[in-house]
């Protein structure tokens, strides 16, 4: 679910892992905290470098992803209802990909480049 900052994802995919997360994080939101067998809250150690002393933190009841094999089922269902995979997929107006050039200017034909540019020591 969790992958490194240097990844880049589709505008789709993206959105589907955006999606994804919400749900999760919707999901385990509300967690009870972790009590011991003595019948008692249990808390981390948190250590911070700005102020240089430790705080407490309540520890939670582990996650459970006892909604996952539901959502499978339901996206595999309306997968098996909808026919085959699509041959190509539709891209929506507002897709980043649709907006072309970034340069925001008409690239000049690369023959005249080539003819224009300044070298160094010429």
């Amino acid at each position: 679910m969790y992958v490194g900052k240097r990844f880049a994802f589709s505008p789709p995919v993206y959105e589907a892992r955006c999606l994804l997360a919400a749900l999760d994080y919707n999901h385990h939101n509300h967690r009870p905290d972790y009590i011991t067998r003595k019948n008692e809250k249990s808390y981390k150690r948190l250590y911070s470098i700005k102020s240089q002393n430790y705080r407490i933190q309540v520890v939670k009841v582990a996650k459970d992803y006892s909604y996952i094999p539901e959502l499978q089922r339901c996206i595999l269902r309306k997968r098996m209802d909808g026919g085959a995979l699509p041959r190509k997929a539709k891209c929506n107006p507002g897709d980043p990909r649709n907006l072309g050039n970034l340069a925001g200017v008409v690239a000049p034909p690369t023959p005249e480049l080539v003819q224009t540019q300044i070298r160094r020591g010429q």
